[in-house]
Order: structure tokens, then C-alpha cells, then sequence
């Protein structure tokens, strides 16, 4: 097991892009870290140059004590799952999960040994005789999951494993290779797309944004402090609501107009009052949207046209048609890969609420968890 250290690591390539730009990360001894972002984003990239498949243009890049910037990738000691699987079609389970072994020459007893314990571990002890050709899709990335094993690397680097896998199945195997990792207890790398994933199964997240890093966290942290919009638009799922509104300071707290409702602010952070009278983007979570009682407009509420009703058995996420502007900006727009979030918001509610589709739905707002952020730097205001 080793510790991975990325220093202000950049990557351009001979046609001038940019693809990484100022990475800087320190990735504990044992600790699983997730990249996550949108296409495009760098991340691949990034786990490319840790596993020495792409070229590092400026930065050092060390795992364990080793500067490994100039070493191959067979002298880095590091194990690498594909989304493809990269599986030998023609090799039985057996012998795909022994390869690596055998290239190194490793005695026939510490093979058979490491690649028992591998298929107990991942439950293909019963495959070990099939070909790649005759599994599902969830065993062979088993089977590739126990290749990296085998090899008792000091990291794991996998680049969207789960990818190619329905979703039920993905669902498992995540939980699976999270329990994996953590009784191997190795150091561990892994790139996707989908935060749900990221939020899943990461001891801490780092999301990526054309190339550069927004914010690396637990994932309970950047769910809840965000330090831009560009997270708070990419983590959560529904995505938070993100409006504008107008600041204005009235000397025992302010508030906060959104279209034509007022949101009282009580305790607002100190660094707000530099905003009096200017728009700022605000953030609400769905599940900080509550139905108010018998359609009540006292308090704190938004109002809007319920436009789509989406039930889940154990909840309700309304989405609604409202009168304040949307946040538009190009951190949101790339969060959401093209899209934005107009005038519509969402709130999740429980099953029993009786709102459908073209009612209209007054909610109270928890002002206390509401997010700040300033329209043309993106950062939160705190």
C-alpha cells in the first residue's frame, strides 16, 4: 500500500489542449478517492497519468516515496481495471486471473494460492474453468477485479468499471467492491461519471471541472457546504434548485426575494452584506421544500405550478413551474452538461402528499438551509 501525491500535475497535449490544468491531490495510504465529473472533464486523464499510460507535462507525480513521473507502468506497482474488462478471450477465468502472475514468474504454488484466495473472495471459484465467453457481465468484472488482486499491488486504478453493466447490476457491484476495498484495505483510485456512484462509494470525492479540481471532500460535506455552484448543480440527485434572487439587508437579518416571494433571512453569513441590493444565486435543496399546511402563505413559502409528479413508492419529487429566474450560468449549464435549470424547481415530499400535476403548490422554505453563492465568481458566500 502506498500514498499517492499529485503536485500541481498539468497535461497538454502536442495540439495545444489543456486536458489537466494545476492538479494537486494527496491520496491517503488505504483510502478509496473517487473522481467524478462530466465528460471531458479530465478525470480519466488524470488516473491515466497515476497509472503512467499518459504523459505528465509539468508537476510530480509520487507514489509511496517514489518521484514516478519518467517509470513505465509495469515499474509503478500499481493494478489497473478497465471499463472494457480487457479480459483474454481465449484464457479461462483461471488462467486470465494468473496472467499477470505468471509473466513474473511467480513460483506455481503462490499462484494457485493467490488465485484461490482471489476466487473466494469474489465468489468464482465455481468459473473458474469457464471462458469469459460463458459469464455475465457482473463475473467478469469480477474476474478483473481479481487480476488487480492477485497482484497485491501497492494502488488499484479503475477507470468506470461499472460502466458497462444494467442498472441493478451496477448497483450491486458497487457495493461489492466498495466491501472489497475495504477489507483489502488498499490504496484505491477510481473515476465515474455518476455521482451517485462517486457519493457511494468514495472515502472522499474529488470533482473535476475542464480539467481543474472544484472541491475534494467527504461525500456528506460537499453535499451539504459546497464551495461553488458548479458542485452544488453536479452533487445530488434531484439536483439542487438553483435560483436568483435579490439581496436586502434590513438591519435584523434581511431577506431574499425570489420572483414575487419574500425569504426571510434570520442569521444570514456575515460576508452577504457586501451584497445589499445585488442578485446572488440561491440554492435549496428538494428536501428543504415542505408542503405548507392547508396551502398556508405565512412564513417563508414558494409558490408554483406543479408541472410533473414523479412517484416513487417511498416518495414524491414534485417538479414545479415558478416565477423566479433561474441560474444560468456557464459553472451550472457545465454541471449539468447543456442543461439549465429555468424556472423550474423541485421538491421531494412524502407519498402521501395530494399534489398533481397543474395544482398549485405552495412550500416552505427552510431559510437556515439555503445555499449562497455570488452569480459571477460562483463561489459560496459564507
Amino acid at each position: 500500500m502506498a500514498t499517492i501525491t499529485l503536485n500541481a500535475i498539468d497535461k497538454i497535449y502536442e495540439n495545444g489542449f489543456q486536458a489537466v490544468t494545476n492538479l494537486s491531490l494527496d491520496i491517503d495510504d488505504g483510502e478509496f478517492l473517487v473522481l467524478v465529473g462530466p465528460s471531458g472533464c479530465g478525470k480519466s486523464t488524470a488516473l491515466r497519468m497515476i497509472a503512467g499510460l499518459e504523459s505528465i507535462s509539468a508537476g510530480e507525480l509520487r507514489i509511496g516515496e517514489r518521484v514516478v513521473n519518467d517509470l513505465e507502468p509495469k515499474d509503478r506497482d500499481i493494478a489497473m481495471v478497465f471499463q472494457s474488462y480487457a479480459l483474454y478471450p481465449h484464457l479461462t477465468v483461471h488462467d486470465n486471473i494468473a496472467f499477470a502472475l505468471k509473466l513474473q514468474k511467480m513460483p506455481k504454488e503462490e499462484i494457485e494460492r493467490r488465485v484461490t484466495d482471489a476466487a473466494r473472495t469474489l465468489e468464482l471459484t465455481d468459473n473458474l474453468d469457464r471462458k469469459p465467453a460463458q459469464l455475465s457481465g457482473g463475473q467478469r468484472q469480477r474476474v478483473a477485479m481479481g487480476r488487480a488482486i492477485v497482484r497485491q499491488p501497492q494502488a488499484f486504478l479503475m477507470d468506470e468499471p461499472l460502466s458497462n453493466l444494467d442498472a441493478k447490476l451496477r448497483v450491486q457491484m458497487r457495493g461489492e467492491i466498495a466491501r472489497l476495498q475495504h477489507d483489502l484495505n488498499t490504496t484505491t483510485v477510481y473515476v465515474t461519471h455518476d455521482q451517485i456512484e462517486a457519493m457511494t462509494m468514495g472515502d472522499r470525492v474529488a470533482v473535476m471541472s475542464k480539467g481543474s479540481l472544484m472541491q475534494v471532500d467527504s461525500p456528506q460535506t460537499l453535499y451539504d457546504r459546497p464551495d461553488n455552484l458548479f458542485v452544488a448543480a453536479f452533487i445530488g440527485s434531484p439536483q439542487m434548485n438553483l435560483l436568483r434572487g435579490k439581496y436586502q439587508s434590513n438591519g435584523t437579518g434581511g431577506k431574499i426575494q425570489l420572483g414575487s416571494s419574500s425569504i426571510a433571512l434570520g442569521n444570514p453569513p456575515a460576508a452577504l452584506a457586501q451584497y445589499n441590493g445585488r442578485e446572488v444565486a440561491v440554492g435549496i435543496r428538494p428536501e428543504h421544500l415542505t408542503e405548507a399546511l392547508n396551502g398556508s402563505t405565512e412564513g417563508n413559502t414558494l409558490s408554483g405550478v406543479v408541472s410533473v409528479r414523479e412517484g416513487l413508492g417511498s416518495e414524491v419529487i414534485v417538479h414545479l413551474s415558478v416565477d423566479a429566474h433561474g441560474v444560468d450560468t456557464e459553472d451550472v449549464r457545465d454541471a449539468l452538461e447543456g442543461g439549465s435549470h429555468g424556472q423550474t424547481m423541485s421538491a421531494r415530499l412524502p407519498p402521501t402528499t395530494k399534489l398533481h400535476v397543474d395544482d398549485t403548490a405552495t412550500l416552505n422554505v427552510s431559510a437556515d438551509q439555503m445555499h449562497l453563492f455570488d452569480l459571477q465568481t460562483g463561489l459560496a458566500i459564507r
